[in-house]
């Protein structure tokens, strides 16, 4: 039986937000929250921090003992390598990748990530109706393919490499509930303002388990003016670049829930008075 194990990639020293994986909402760290929503992907064989043997991060690590969750610290440019020397000490066939800026990463599609490779090999599995960059999503990435990453690269956007070169690798894309592809809502923490909007979600919604995402889309949607809070951060550069791979317009018209909305080229929401006023730019021509 194939074995896949929960990766949570952090550090201290986060370039917008240092220290941001040790603030608190709703009593318990952000990584915390982390680690208990991995412990509940189902199947998988493990749950480990992989973060820098920077001195900074002793305290993380020894919050990931607190919470029974294993770690492996690795060099601090080269987190490809981390995930790599994790799976080797551990056994592991593939990771379920999770960076520790999205604490209401969805538990669901992670656990059908496990059971789907654990039927069939896979390089990669992701989710293909919404990109990870809101913050809702992990990936699932095998040990060949991170050998082979590894190869070509290093840095955070570890399966960047496999999205510039998908016809090398053996890939599966999965759809996801329609309510839950809401890429107008920003959950991911860059910034400050960030953190301060997903403390008021737990705050509001967190009672001892894990948040349900459709209860926290259901929630934003009652509360606009928090949902709101962190519409203009920008995205980190290779997290877009990411995301573009995947899809590169100017413009998108998405599914969100039941209802469609627009997105510029940062993926972030406009109102269609203002695609309209930008598409006359765009288009003279056109009488819209």
């Amino acid at each position: 039986m194939s074995k896949v194990i929960g990766v949570i990639t952090a550090r201290m020293a986060s370039t917008r937000l240092p220290g941001k994986v040790l603030q608190k909402m709703a009593g318990k760290s952000v990584f915390a929250h982390h680690v208990e929503r991995m412990k509940n992907v189902n199947g998988l064989d493990g749950v480990f921090l992989a973060t820098s043997v920077d001195p900074k991060n002793k305290e993380l690590i020894e919050e990931a003992e607190r919470f029974d969750c294993g770690w492996y610290a690795g060099a601090e440019q080269d987190i490809v390598d981390r995930h790599i020397k994790l799976c080797e000490r551990e056994g592991a066939d593939a990771v379920i990748r999770v960076t520790c800026d999205s604490p209401i990463f969805d538990i669901e599609s992670a656990s059908r990530f496990v059971a789907q490779f654990k039927k069939e090999y896979y390089d990669y599995i992701f989710v293909s109706n919404m990109t990870m960059i809101q913050g809702t999503l992990s990936e699932l990435i095998s040990y060949n393919a991170l050998m082979e990453i590894h190869k070509h690269y290093r840095g955070a956007g570890v399966s960047m490499h496999i999205k510039e070169n998908m016809d090398k690798f053996k890939t599966l894309g999965i759809e996801i509930d329609i309510d839950l592809c809401r890429p107008e809502y920003r959950l991911t923490i860059d910034e400050t303002v960030d953190i301060e909007m997903i403390r008021h979600i737990y705050e509001a919604l967190y009672r001892g388990a894990p948040l349900d995402l459709h209860d926290v889309y259901t929630w934003l949607d009652d509360n606009p003016r928090i949902a709101k809070m962190n519409m203009h951060v920008g995205i980190k550069g290779c997290e877009q670049q990411s995301a573009n791979l995947m899809e590169k317009p100017l413009y998108s018209i998405v599914a969100s829930g039941r209802k469609y909305m627009i997105l510029d080229e940062h993926k972030r929401m406009i109102a269609p008075k203002e695609f309209s006023e930008r598409l006359k730019e765009l288009f003279p021509e056109l009488n819209c």
